[in-house]
C-alpha cells in the first residue's frame, strides 16, 4: 500500500509539466491576450475556476486560481514575462501571520521561483518566504525542445543535497519515452516507466516498475482539444464511450488594438 501511495505521488510530480506551464505557452503569451476566464466541469456544470490578466506594460501575468488542488492555500500568482515571451519569475502569494505589538496580524507571504534559460537548459531556483534559496531544478533540453534530464537539489544551511534525477529516453517518432526516475533522499525509490503519448504530447498509457514492484499498464483519460484561430486551446473534452464531454472552457479576450 505504501509503495502504491508513493507511486501515485511520484506520478503526480512527474506528470506535471505543471498545469500552469501547460496554459502559459509561448504562443499564448505572444498572442498578447488581455484576459482569460477558465471554466471547469464540476458535477456536470462549467464553473469559473481561474481568472488570468495580462498587464503588458508591466510584463506580468496575474493568475487567480479558485480551484488550486495542488496548492489550495495560494491566493494568487504573478508571472513576470521576458521580452522573448518566456516566464522568468513566478511569485505565489499566501495568507500568513506576523506578530505586531504582541498580537498576531494577517499578512501576505510570497514564495518566489526564478527561471534562467541557456541554449539547451532551463534552471529554476526556488526561494522560501525569507528569500532564502531552498532548492534548484536543472532541466536539460534536447534539440526538439523536449525534456532530456531533470536534476533536483535541496539547498540546506550548510549543504547541497542531490534529491532526485529524472531521465527521458524518447523514441524515434516522438510518440513516447522511457522515463527513469531515482530519488536519493528518504524514502529512496526508483521508477522506470514506458509512456505512450497522444497527439498533444500528453500521456495516455504507462507501464513500468517501482523498485521491484511491477506496475501493469495504466491508461489515462483520453482528451481532445479545440483551438482558436491563433492556435490557443479554448476547449478540452474527455472521451467517454466514444462521446465528447466538455471538461474545460477557456474564454480568451485578445488585445483589440
Amino acid at each position: 500500500m505504501k509503495k502504491f501511495l508513493n507511486f501515485i505521488l511520484l506520478f503526480l510530480s512527474l506528470y506535471s509539466y505543471s498545469q500552469m506551464q501547460g496554459i502559459f505557452t509561448e504562443n499564448l503569451i505572444k498572442s498578447k491576450f488581455d484576459t482569460i476566464h477558465i471554466y471547469t466541469d464540476k458535477n456536470g456544470k462549467l464553473l469559473l475556476t481561474k481568472i488570468i490578466i495580462y498587464d503588458k506594460q508591466k510584463q506580468e501575468i496575474c493568475l487567480n486560481d479558485k480551484d488550486n488542488i495542488e496548492d489550495p492555500d495560494v491566493l494568487f500568482t504573478i508571472f513576470k514575462i521576458s521580452n522573448d515571451y518566456k516566464i522568468i519569475e513566478e511569485k505565489k502569494f499566501y495568507k500568513g501571520l506576523e506578530i505586531k505589538n504582541n498580537d498576531l496580524k494577517d499578512t501576505l507571504v510570497s514564495l518566489v521561483t526564478k527561471y534562467s534559460y541557456g541554449n539547451n537548459n532551463i534552471q529554476k531556483s526556488y526561494y522560501d518566504s525569507k528569500n532564502k534559496l531552498s532548492n534548484k531544478e536543472f532541466q536539460i533540453i534536447d534539440e526538439n525542445g523536449r525534456k532530456k534530464e531533470v536534476i533536483n537539489t535541496l539547498h540546506l544551511d550548510n549543504d547541497i543535497v542531490l534529491n532526485d534525477i529524472t531521465k527521458y529516453f524518447w523514441n524515434s517518432k516522438g510518440s513516447g519515452y522511457r522515463l527513469e526516475y531515482e530519488q536519493f533522499t528518504f524514502p529512496r525509490l526508483k521508477f522506470i516507466g514506458d509512456y505512450k503519448l497522444d497527439e498533444y504530447g500528453d500521456p495516455i498509457l504507462v507501464k513500468g516498475k517501482l523498485d521491484a514492484e511491477e506496475i501493469k499498464k495504466a491508461k489515462f483519460i483520453i482528451h481532445k482539444k479545440e483551438f482558436d484561430e491563433k492556435g490557443n486551446v479554448v476547449k478540452i473534452f474527455e472521451i467517454e464511450n466514444g462521446k465528447k464531454i466538455i471538461k474545460e472552457e477557456r474564454k480568451i479576450i485578445y488585445n483589440q488594438k
